[in-house]
């Protein structure tokens, strides 16, 4: 039954996909290209006839991904990087300036997890705080490298990969969780900020997808395995769980960089996770109708 309707949703992603396409040649930049959900992103922006830099650590990686790109009629180069680095943000954009222009849509997909009980990090919490290097800082580095030129002449989008996991409070995931919900309300603070300068921003919750985010050496506090949280998320981590192909992740993220209907959900965090044509009709709706009413998509305190 889940296969069915996994298949369904990714169907009905691609159809929707078909109805638009890219205004020939945008550049875009897409981080986190190595594997899984970038991967999958480089290669939907390149069909969809956009110019993909595409931005990774591993070499050998970028290199069979250019391949594969130019191999299906895209255009695409590779620029290996470490996206936290200082500096190197700024430098990425004007490399990419240099070899294709000016860009057009930045998607920051790079990002890494530490699962750990917070008491068992080390007293300076290096490694937490790593994460917010990588899945923050990073991407906002980024987007304020590329949003002088995209105010200058008039449009642009970014966007970055968040989680469901933003709005939940899972054991041994405080810097993982955090750091999501922190992008996705860092895409919502900025529309206001941009309000009548035709550049677009969203946060994209890819749903749970099979990615490399447990496997580097210091992903996993692997000393602090027999802690009674650690063993929790052990015991939930390994319960069914509903998968997506990263592919409907990649695909909602052209969506929204190409159909101008998207422009209504501006500043949202969007769920590849769900049929994405409801969202945008009820969004159509006056004030949204009840996106706008409960404030759905958005990192949200309720209240009595």
């Amino acid at each position: 039954m889940l296969a069915s309707s996994r298949a369904k949703l990714l169907v009905t992603q691609r159809v929707l996909l078909l109805l638009v396409k890219l205004t020939p040649c945008e550049q875009a930049v897409v981080t986190g290209t190595s594997a899984g959900i970038g991967r999958s992103i480089a290669k939907a922006f390149a069909a969809a006839g956009a110019r993909v830099a595409c931005i990774a650590r591993r070499q050998v990686d970028l290199d069979t991904l250019i391949i594969e790109i130019e191999a299906s009629g895209g255009q695409a180069f590779a620029l290996a990087a470490d996206v936290a680095l200082p500096g190197v943000a700024t430098q990425i954009i004007s490399q990419v300036e240099q070899r294709f222009g000016p860009v057009d849509i930045l998607i920051n997909n790079a990002g890494i997890s530490r699962i750990s009980p917070l008491v068992s990090e080390d007293r300076s919490i290096d490694l937490w705080w790593r994460v917010y290097e990588v899945n923050v800082r990073a991407p906002v580095a980024l987007i304020r490298a590329v949003l002088p030129s995209m105010v200058e002449r008039g449009g642009g989008v970014v966007m970055t990969t968040s989680s469901q996991v933003a709005t939940m409070a899972l054991p041994v995931m405080s810097a993982y969780a955090s750091s999501k919900a922190a992008i996705s309300k860092f895409h919502e603070s900025l529309v206001p900020e941009l309000y009548g300068t035709g550049v677009l921003s969203f946060a994209v919750n890819p749903g749970i997808v099979a990615t490399e985010l447990g496997k580097p050496a210091d992903a996993i506090n692997r000393a602090a395995i027999d802690h009674p949280a650690m063993q929790a998320f052990i015991g939930m981590a390994g319960g069914p769980r509903k998968t997506h192909s990263p592919q409907c992740c990649a695909d909602i993220m052209v969506t929204l960089a190409a159909d101008e209907r998207c422009q209504v959900l501006n500043g949202h965090h969007v769920n590849a996770d769900q049929e994405f044509e409801p969202v945008l009709v009820e969004a159509e709706k006056t004030d949204k109708g009840r996106i706008g009413k409960e404030r759905l998509y958005l990192v949200n305190i309720g209240e009595l």
